[in-house]
């Protein structure tokens, strides 16, 4: 152990050291504080800048569906006028057809008797018969070939 002395010189150089190591401290901590607050702010501005894009581009995402919308909307409308008048060219058509039918009936029959008009009719229905019963032949003969060519 030391003596008393040897002791008493010492504490103020020691106090003084600690008093100086305390003041670095503190001045470290408010120095990283400021530098902790320093990086709050940018943090927070950069999340700012983000959230800023961010609802940027929920904007022009919005724009751009409202006019893709609008764009379906005015191709829609299009779409059923072109049909509307395409029903329409086709009713005409039709009407056209039936007209130009009944006047080519009505000269052809001035033109031709009615018994060779009725020996016409009656030999289409006739021909009409026999070419139904050849496909219906033709199709079972079709069937039978099938058949035939499976079992070998």
């Amino acid at each position: 152990m030391r003596p008393l002395r040897d002791i008493g010189p010492s504490i103020p150089k020691e106090n003084m050291i600690i008093a100086e190591l305390q003041t670095t401290i503190s001045s470290l901590k408010e120095e990283s504080s400021r530098q902790q607050l320093a990086a709050e702010r940018r943090l927070q501005d950069v999340i700012q800048k983000f959230e800023d894009e961010k609802q940027q581009l929920i904007r022009d995402n919005d724009q751009a569906i409202k006019a893709l919308q609008d764009e379906l909307e005015t191709r829609s409308n299009q779409v059923r006028s072109a049909e509307k008048k395409l029903q329409h060219k086709e009713l005409e058509a039709q009407e056209q057809m039936m007209y130009i039918r009944q006047e080519y009936e009505t000269k052809f029959k001035g033109l031709m008797p009615a018994s060779l008009r009725q020996e016409l009719e009656d030999t289409i229905s006739s021909l009409k018969s026999q070419v139904n019963f050849l496909q219906k032949r033709a199709s079972i003969l079709q069937e039978e070939l099938t058949t035939y060519q499976s079992r070998r």
